[in-house]
């Protein structure tokens, strides 16, 4: 199991970017400990045409569609992809959710692809959600969630959901098949304390996603074995 969920987050050197000159808006970042004059308004606005006051730097922000955004929300923008709808409009400003989902969906992706793969029979393959997308209960209250599947041509086998209740946006919970397997605050929402440790904080990070992992493996590795009980 140690070799299966080695998270190799090491990213592949990069070639360096070549300088760009920022023009100054005037405008100073309001992030704390940034004095760069070339700060923007965010150009987010949510479903209820609601917008964002952030003001930030290119260093804190960033462009989509000729458009630029606070990195919060770059990041919403990101995760909910075609959910930006006429229909259904965007995420409250100060919700979370979706880019807390896509966020935790993509460092766990290449591992759970493993998994489903390995829990696969001829004729099964798997599927995985591009984005993340909102679902409600039969009270209305909204939960967003990102998916992947082990389907063949019958329909959905077996299902490994990351899952945030828009109700409650820290906490984060993995379903596999249709229970609940794992939940719990990330540790960089839950600290906020001022004299945090960068190390510290990289440790409990590693410790929150090899649970997670861990967690996921046995939960699939019982589907797996009862399987093969059943054969």
């Amino acid at each position: 199991m140690t070799q299966l969920f080695r998270r190799n987050r090491a990213a592949e050197p990069v070639p360096a970017p070549s300088p760009v000159t920022v023009q100054s808006t005037g405008e100073v970042c309001k992030v704390a400990g940034c004095s760069n004059d070339t700060a923007q308004p965010c150009s987010y606005r949510d479903g209820r045409g609601r917008a964002c006051r952030a003001v930030c730097c290119p260093d804190h922000g960033a462009s989509t569609d000729g458009k630029f955004y606070c990195r919060r929300h770059a990041g919403v923008l990101r995760a909910v992809g075609a959910q930006a709808t006429p229909q259904g409009g965007l995420p409250d400003i100060d919700n979370r959710a979706p880019s807390l989902v896509n966020w935790i969906a993509r460092d766990l992706d290449t591992n759970v692809r493993r998994l489903l793969t390995g829990a696969a029979k001829t004729g099964e393959s798997v599927i995985a959600d591009d984005t993340v997308h909102v679902a409600r209960d039969f009270n209305r209250k909204a939960r967003w969630e990102q998916s992947w599947r082990l389907v063949d041509h019958t329909g959905v086998i077996l299902k490994v959901t990351i899952q945030v209740l828009e109700e409650n946006d820290s906490l984060v919970r993995v379903h596999v098949g249709s229970g609940v397997i794992a939940d719990g605050v990330p540790p960089w929402i839950a600290r906020r304390t001022e004299d945090s440790d960068v190390t510290t904080d990289a440790a409990q990070r590693q410790r929150f996603y090899q649970w997670l992992d861990e967690s996921i493996f046995m939960a699939v590795d019982r589907f797996r074995t009862e399987r093969e009980r059943l054969r």
